[in-house]
Parts: structure tokens; C-alpha cells; sequence
């Protein structure tokens, strides 16, 4: 690994700064979920190889996904830092600085996706109910909520149904919680 790191250290120059910060914000926004980096997006502004920015993109984003980066102290940061030039070792800090809360953010929810079931989005209707088969007039409203849940293995959708003492006990509850 140190070899090949010290070959990429010999591919940062000062001239390309700027593409350097532009490559790892993009590598933030594929660690939060958005489209990330893309060898056609670079090839234009940079004279690395194929091969050269595969390596360097798995080298910033592993450095971006390490949660020791997100304390931003020299001492804590990850052993491939310090191998880094000066001028690249403050570009992920502003990269840090910059992002960091979406950065801790992405990777909670990484994290709790992997331990468990995460509401990711929820939809909600709202219906009037004037009767039933036991009742000729009945007016209750009810809340139909459908909640987005992922875990390791799947995506899948929870129907709720709930009168308006349900939907309150729930709320009391998720507001105990946070």
C-alpha cells in the first residue's frame, strides 16, 4: 500500500488544486448518496491514467469515510494523511470543514441502516371517514401514513391507520424519544 501511495502523492501538484477540491466534494457527495466522481467528469483537467484516478478517488473517499477524520486534529486523522503533501492535507480540511456535518450525517445513517430498520421517507394522507357498516354516521377522521423503512436487506413500506388518539399517543412517543 505504501508504494502505490507513494506514487500517488507524485500526482498531486499545485497546478491541480483546484481539481483536487473539486474531486473530493464529489467524492463527499457519493458518500452521501448523491452522484459521486466520474473519470469522464476529470479526464479533461487532469493527466492522470485511468488506473491513477480509480486509486485516488478509493484513497480520498477511504480517508472522507474514516470517522476519525471528522474530529479534524492532526493527531487523530488516519495513518494515509499523513503520507499526503501539505497542500493536500489542507484541502481535505477545508473539504472537512466545509462538509463535515453532511459527512457525519451519511454515516450514521450508514451505520444505523446496518444495525437497523431506518424510516427514510413517509407519505401521509388525510381521510374522513362519514360511516361504516356498523354505523350510518360516523365522521372520524384517520391518518393514513405509509412509512419508507430500510434495513440490510430490503426496502419495504409500513400502512398505519391511525384515529386521532393513536396518532397522538404516537406523537408523545417519538417526541420521548428524541
Amino acid at each position: 500500500m505504501e508504494s502505490t501511495q507513494s506514487l500517488y502523492i507524485n500526482l498531486f501538484s499545485d497546478e491541480k488544486s483546484e481539481v483536487l477540491k473539486e474531486l473530493l466534494h464529489a467524492c463527499v457527495d457519493e458518500i452521501c448518496g448523491r452522484p459521486g466522481p466520474s473519470y469522464h467528469r476529470f479526464v479533461n483537467s487532469m493527466d492522470w491514467s485511468r488506473a491513477e484516478y480509480e486509486g485516488i478517488c478509493k484513497l480520498m473517499t477511504t480517508l472522507l469515510r474514516n470517522p476519525a477524520s471528522l474530529y479534524m486534529v492532526e493527531e487523530k486523522m488516519p495513518q494515509e494523511y499523513h503520507e499526503l503533501p501539505e497542500q493536500v492535507q489542507r484541502n481535505i480540511l477545508t473539504c472537512l470543514k466545509v462538509r463535515r456535518e453532511q459527512l457525519t450525517n451519511a454515516l450514521l445513517m450508514e451505520h444505523y441502516k446496518r444495525k437497523l430498520p431506518t424510516v427514510i421517507d413517509f407519505d401521509w394522507r388525510l381521510k374522513l371517514v362519514m360511516g361504516s357498516s356498523r354505523m350510518a354516521s360516523l365522521r372520524e377522521s384517520l391518518l393514513q401514513l405509509d412509512l419508507m423503512v430500510e434495513d440490510t436487506e430490503s426496502r419495504r413500506i409500513i400502512d398505519l391507520e391511525l384515529n386521532k388518539d393513536e396518532l397522538e399517543t404516537m406523537i408523545n412517543a417519538l417526541d420521548a424519544i428524541a
